[in-house]
């Protein structure tokens, strides 16, 4: 059964390969490749941010629910009772994780689909209208409209991002301190995970928006790097802290 363990958690960390990976370099991606592909590559990378904290969600409950069933594999085979309140805390809060932490496309689709169907409206409208046949009061009251409702979608938008990220690594630094516990119970390690959560991802939402509109949206390119390269320094975190429920799984594996 262990062995059985170990087998899902290597194919996770394969998956782990494939998709916590950096994505293209912030400044390269901005000042150059969004210029030259016409806001094509902004679109695409756009996409892949959201793809990557989904795929992580998703990956990272399969993690912890494969160590979960391995407490309970080793808690049975040693005959021990006392664990069953463990493992209903670790099951409780990775039902919890999934209830809370949410995937972002889904959002994503629902917000950004009226933008789309906005825009385009406008540009039918002043093709088949003529920009010569529209009122000034007209044309900036609608650009306007367009311009209010589509900043604060891409708000939400990077609110969820930060947000998201932030309660991942919360969710797991509560999850690793019981999981700790465990195993240190079960002579499994001889000191706690050591999981530091990355303060960078963290930012004051209303703060950076005022600092966003005061500075002419420039501040706003700063966030937004902020949330570009900010996984890159999570990642070194998580991955140390499951490599180690690795180890422990592995030595496990030879010992039986």
């Amino acid at each position: 059964m262990v062995n059985l363990v170990y087998n899902q958690l290597q194919e996770n960390i394969l998956e782990r390969k494939k998709v916590d990976k950096p994505l293209i370099n912030w400044f390269l991606l901005t000042f150059v490749l969004s210029w030259l592909t016409f806001g094509i590559a902004l679109i695409y990378v756009f996409i892949k941010r959201i793809l990557r904290v989904d795929k992580y969600i998703r990956r990272k409950y399969e993690f912890f629910d494969i160590v979960i069933h391995f407490i309970e594999i080793e808690a049975n085979e040693r005959g021990l009772d006392n664990y069953e309140t463990y493992i209903k805390e670790l099951k409780g809060r990775l039902a919890r994780f999934q209830m809370e932490v949410k995937p972002l496309m889904p959002f994503v689709i629902k917000a950004f689909i009226p933008v789309i169907m906005f825009t385009l409206f406008i540009v039918f409208f002043i093709v088949f209208t003529g920009l010569s046949n529209i009122s000034s009061v007209t044309l900036v009251a609608v650009l306007v409209i367009w311009g209010i409702y589509t900043a604060g979608v891409f708000l939400i938008y990077i609110y969820r991002m930060n947000k998201i990220w932030d309660d991942v690594q919360q969710f797991e630094s509560e999850i690793y301190d019981t999981i700790s516990q465990v195993f240190i119970s079960l002579k499994l390690l001889d000191c706690p995970v050591i999981y530091c959560t990355y303060h960078g991802i963290k930012k004051d939402f209303t703060i950076y928006t005022i600092l966003g509109f005061a500075t002419g949206g420039i501040w706003f390119l700063v966030w937004d790097y902020y949330i570009h390269t900010a996984p890159d320094n999570m990642y070194q975190i998580f991955h140390k802290a499951e490599d180690i429920m690795i180890e422990v799984v592995t030595s496990c594996c030879k010992r039986d």
